[in-house]
């Protein structure tokens, strides 16, 4: 549950959604890093993708709950969020948004190259102007917001290499993939929130979760396909780090998603779930930059 700021610097800071946006910077600097990694690292670049994808990312989530923020005030775990809470005001909000992805995608564009920056401005785009409507017409957005949500490790490799090679898709592969049973999960989790908030998820639709179950199996699978691919193309021994630690990761997330298909399992199961998926993503990124490093 979102606690309420106690200053305006805190308050600020809520609205960049700092953990989605360290996810964004994670994932794009796993692309920049995996991607040809016998290239050397050039500082500049290094760094004005990092603090653009940041501020990007930050500017996104300020103007999300800008949008949502009527929707937030009926949800128990966003009721206390800035705006619905009385400690902004949208417009405030909505100009801080606009400045941070504004100075985020000009920070990407410049410090990079053009093809990064017009990626992380279609990272905006998806996001704010597809994915965050739809949440309100139909449980497809789900599907949608996978996206925006995919697209920062091509970003990181765009800002390397100018272009996007196979390990930049592979990684888009896993994240798209990934989204689908992270998702699901709190979607049970949260079920009456979305409800309230008038947010068409899975659940909504489905009070049962199997649709959400369905969903979150249907897209486990091929998420293990792309890790197994990362393995097998650029692992060929697989006495390396990253193919053990992502096929037990991967046993583990994916024992708990069958799990959650069991009916009278599925509510205790989707916060094990859920936090599976908060650990297997940044396991397995790491794991894969160390090994892709060193």
């Amino acid at each position: 549950m979102s606690e309420r700021a106690g200053s305006l610097p805190a308050a600020y800071w809520e609205l960049t959604k700092p953990r989605l946006s360290f996810l964004s910077v994670l994932t794009s600097l796993a692309g920049y890093f995996c991607s040809a990694p016998e290239q050397p690292t050039d500082a500049k670049v290094l760094v004005s993708l990092a603090i653009g994808t940041a501020l990007a990312a930050g500017g996104c989530g300020a103007i999300n709950m800008w949008w949502e923020s009527d929707a937030d005030a009926q949800m128990e775990r966003t009721r206390n969020r800035p705006i619905p809470a009385g400690i902004l005001k949208p417009g405030a909000v909505l100009l801080f948004g606009m400045l941070l992805l504004s100075l985020g995608v000009v920070l990407v564009w410049k410090g990079t190259n053009p093809l990064a920056g017009a990626l992380t401005a279609a990272t905006a785009i998806s996001y704010l102007f597809f994915y965050t409507p739809l949440k309100t017409m139909t449980s497809w957005c789900t599907l949608v917001g996978s996206l925006p949500g995919a697209i920062p490790p091509i970003i990181g490799t765009a800002a390397k290499l100018g272009h996007i090679d196979p390990m930049g898709w592979l990684l888009f592969g896993l994240l798209f993939f990934w989204q689908v049973p992270h998702f699901m999960s709190l979607a049970v989790m949260c079920r009456d929130d979305y409800a309230r908030g008038g947010f068409k998820v899975a659940t909504v639709d489905d009070p049962s979760g199997r649709s959400a179950a369905r969903w979150a199996l249907l897209f486990i699978i091929p998420m293990l396909f792309v890790a197994g691919a990362i393995a097998t193309n650029f692992f060929p021994h697989w006495t390396s780090p990253f193919v053990w630690v992502s096929f037990l990761a991967g046993a583990w997330f994916f024992k708990l998603t069958l799990d959650f298909a069991v009916p009278d399992r599925r509510a205790a199961v989707a916060k094990p779930l859920f936090l599976a998926s908060i650990l297997y993503l940044p396991l397995v990124l790491l794991t894969l930059t160390l090994n892709r490093l060193f």
